[in-house]
């Protein structure tokens, strides 16, 4: 178990560089845009890959940001209740969150396969989507195994 959870770990740690670079490179084409812009030639496609870029960003921050509990968490209804009570609930809902994360996940692998099949690529730069689908579905499953890792150390300690 102990290896499991540091293999999440590293995944997780490794998602989120990935997702600053990618942020990094969001800024950098931005710049470079607003700066060509005012050359009269501004990027062709900046807007392209600025909306893949945050998609990849946003999703691939996803799985790091749960691991270190770093969402919005109201608690006020969990302080009411005794550690027994309030364990359980937590197991409960993070069992949800694993259960919804790998729907989402298959749902990306089955549009991405379709994208694929269909062909459908950008607008301006004729980039393809499915790559971008393939990621964000990875990212869904590394969620649920961040989710689960968390359900487990709850059954492990009692706590949270």
């Amino acid at each position: 178990m102990k290896r499991l959870m540091t293999l999440v770990y590293k995944l997780d740690l490794s998602f989120q560089v990935i997702s600053g670079v990618v942020l990094a490179f969001m800024m950098l084409v931005t710049l470079a845009d607003i700066i060509m812009r005012a050359f009269g030639k501004p990027i062709v496609g900046g807007i392209e890959l600025i909306c893949f870029a945050g998609a990849v960003a946003i999703g691939f921050a996803l799985p790091y940001s749960s691991y270190k509990k770093a969402h919005i968490y109201v608690d006020f209804l969990l302080e009411k209740l005794s550690l027994r009570s309030r364990t359980t609930l937590q197991v409960i809902t993070k069992c949800v969150g694993v259960l919804l994360f790998l729907f989402i996940g298959y749902n990306f692998v089955l549009y991405g396969f379709d994208l694929i099949k269909t062909g459908e690529v950008s607008a301006g730069l004729r980039l393809p989507y499915y790559p971008i689908t393939f990621g964000l579905a990875v990212s869904c499953f590394l969620e649920s195994l961040t989710l689960l890792c968390d359900v487990m150390k709850l059954i492990n300690r009692g706590e949270r």
